[in-house]
């Protein structure tokens, strides 16, 4: 009985190693406050520490999921970002600013929009 269940378990184990992994879509979140925006790269206070996420042309920016600009991303500001999980250099794909009278972003923002991505 214990010779099944460890064959069973490495098999398991064997096809989760073999099986690419997909975090949430294939998106990194850093999740937190706006603390610094300078030379298209922002400053996010997440809970374990600040976090540096540099933007460039295709960052997507929304604001209550309509388009918004580089200047809505205010100090203070709550954020999702989503950053590619191969992206070495912490380039964000977009950046979701939640309304000013949310008081938190929920994991389900966190991970809406990524079907088309």
């Amino acid at each position: 009985m214990i010779r099944k269940s460890a064959i069973a378990l490495l098999a398991a184990l064997l096809i989760a190693i073999c099986m690419p992994v997909f975090a949430h879509g294939g998106f990194d979140h850093v999740i937190g406050n706006v603390v610094r925006v300078s030379n298209n790269v922002l400053t996010v206070k997440t809970s374990t520490g600040n976090v540096d996420v540099k933007l460039d042309a295709k960052t997507e920016i929304t604001k209550d999921k309509l388009k918004a600009q580089l200047v809505d991303l205010t100090v203070g500001a709550r954020v999702v970002i989503d950053v590619p999980e191969e992206s070495k250099d912490k380039i964000a794909h977009a950046v979701k600013i939640s309304t000013s009278g949310a008081t938190a972003v929920s994991e389900h923002d966190a991970h809406a929009g990524h079907e088309g991505h």
